[in-house]
C-alpha cells in the first residue's frame, strides 16, 4: 500500500497553468520593454529634429522648410501619443498577467500543502498500523511462550 494523493491531477494541472502563465508573462514583459524602447527612440528623434530645426532657424531658410519641420513634428507627437497608449496598455496586460500568475501560484501552494498534510497523515497511519502489527506479534509470542 503506497500513498496516493487524490488531487494529484489537479496539482499537475495547476503546475502546467503556472508554467504557461510564466511564459506568457515573460512575453508580455518583453513586449513592454520593446514598446518602451520605441517610445524612447521616438522622443529622441523628436529632440534631435528640434535641434536640427533650431540650426535651420539660424540659417534663415525658406518658409517651406519650417512648414515641413512643423508637419513632421506634429506627426512625431501623434506617434509618441500612440506609443504612450501602447505602453500603458501593455503595462496593464503585465499587471493582469501577474495577478493571474499569483492566483495560480497560491492555488498550487495550497494543493502542495494539502498534499504534504495528507502524506504526513498517511505516514502516521502506516506507522500506527506497523506498530499495531508488531504489538500483535509480540503479544502472540508472549502468549505462546507462557502456554509452554
Amino acid at each position: 500500500m503506497r500513498f496516493h494523493f487524490k488531487f494529484q491531477k489537479l496539482l499537475e494541472i495547476e503546475k502546467c497553468k503556472e508554467e504557461k502563465l510564466i511564459k506568457d508573462l515573460k512575453l508580455i514583459q518583453k513586449q513592454l520593454h520593446d514598446e518602451e524602447k520605441m517610445l524612447v527612440f521616438l522622443k529622441s528623434v523628436l529632440t534631435v529634429q528640434q535641434s536640427e530645426m533650431g540650426k535651420e532657424l539660424c540659417k534663415q531658410a525658406e518658409a517651406k522648410v519650417f512648414v515641413l519641420f512643423e508637419s513632421y513634428f506634429s506627426k512625431l507627437n501623434r506617434d509618441i501619443a500612440v506609443q504612450i497608449s501602447k505602453v500603458e496598455d501593455t503595462s496593464k496586460k503585465v499587471v493582469h498577467a501577474r495577478e493571474n500568475l499569483l492566483h495560480v501560484f497560491k492555488k498550487r501552494k495550497v494543493l502542495e500543502k494539502l498534499r504534504e498534510r495528507y502524506e504526513k497523515e498517511y505516514k502516521e497511519h502506516v506507522l500506527k498500523m506497523e506498530n499495531k502489527h508488531f504489538d500483535e506479534i509480540a503479544i502472540s509470542k508472549f502468549y505462546y511462550k507462557s502456554k509452554k
